[in-house]
């Protein structure tokens, strides 16, 4: 009875020869066997798009897409287009997942029929591996539930840190709560995709369950990925993201998402800063990009009206809250 229910698993591929045969392996060996497995080539410059039309010989279940680049958002896309599952999950082809992945949050799916099952994973590189969980409770919420534990959290905590569904990776979606509300993502972020992705899945869901402590997932820490790199545009880009996080949790009636919908802005003031000053660039040059972020619009009148001492963050992170607040550029260069 378990076997019933189709699960799509979308794994987008981009130069990631050294990777991939084990994440499709990974996959294609899982004990749940009722799969489709939908590998979207966007446009590899390697050898990556034959390693997927091999693997597709291989295995019955699985399909091949192959489109120009258009980066993990567009490469998704393509796949939520032609799923035909009942349920949806992710993969980054640079990770791996356990072999019971899928077994078992069907296995709660069997039991509570959620829209949304959310597990854990571990972070990992060649010498270390650490299970990543969060701060909200195991177990089954229903759409009361939802409102009074997680909505507080849905979008941003108030550690200034990302929700629960930041990785799409280790959620399990019921197709229809993504068909249903037209959930897509937004093309040409490179940077936090899941982040509004699954934030609205999450808003929209009517029963979720948590797995906590059930690491599932293994993320690979990849020095050569998007989220590793550094790049000058990236404000730009967080910005934009920022705008359409506005845009929909602002506008919604049932719940208040002001706060979080600051707490995100300055998240992404946090990490751009941060990377700035961690880049190449000299201090000058450093100084300048700080402070066009620090003058925007959108930052001054979030700075109005949060209110740092609510924030659940140590002491010297409000002292840099501080600084960029106050626009004392000299310190903020200074402050790592």
């Amino acid at each position: 009875m378990l076997e019933q229910h189709l699960i799509t698993v979308i794994i987008p591929v981009y130069k990631v020869e050294e990777y991939l045969e084990k994440c499709v392996q990974a996959v294609c060996r899982q004990t749940y066997k009722n799969l489709e497995i939908l590998l979207v080539d966007d446009g590899s410059p390697d050898r990556c798009p034959e390693m997927c039309d091999a693997f597709a010989l291989q295995d019955d279940r699985i399909r091949v897409i192959h489109k120009k680049n258009g980066g993990l958002s567009s490469a998704r896309n393509a796949a939520l287009d032609v799923a035909r599952g009942e349920y949806i999950a992710f993969v980054d082809s640079d990770d791996y997942i356990e072999l019971n992945m899928y077994q078992e949050m069907m296995k709660v799916n069997q039991q509570y029929d959620c829209d949304l099952v959310l597990c854990d994973c571990y972070k990992e590189n060649e010498s270390t591996k650490i299970i990543f969980t969060h701060d909200i409770r195991e177990g089954y919420y229903d759409k009361d539930m939802l409102y009074k534990e997680y909505f507080p959290t849905l979008l941003m905590t108030n550690s200034v840190d990302y929700p629960p569904t930041i990785s799409n990776c280790v959620c399990l979606f019921k197709r229809k709560l993504i068909e249903e509300n037209n959930l897509r993502y937004k093309e040409g972020m490179r940077f936090s995709e899941d982040l509004l992705f699954g934030s609205q899945a999450a808003y929209y869901t009517s029963s979720f369950y948590y797995m906590k402590n059930k690491a599932f997932y293994h993320y690979v820490l990849n020095n050569e990925s998007v989220t590793h790199t550094f790049f000058s545009n990236k404000w730009i880009m967080m910005r934009s993201l920022y705008e359409y996080i506005k845009e929909f949790f602002g506008n919604v009636e049932d719940f208040d998402f002001s706060k979080q919908i600051n707490i995100s802005l300055l998240y992404f003031i946090y990490n751009c800063i941060s990377e700035i000053k961690n880049s190449d660039m000299d201090k000058k040059n450093q100084m300048l990009e700080i402070s066009m972020i620090l003058k925007d619009i959108e930052v001054r009148e979030m700075f109005k009206s949060l209110k740092i001492n609510t924030l659940n963050i140590n002491w010297k992170l409000k002292i840099i809250t501080c600084i960029y607040k106050f626009k004392i550029l000299p310190l903020a260069i200074l402050f790592k």
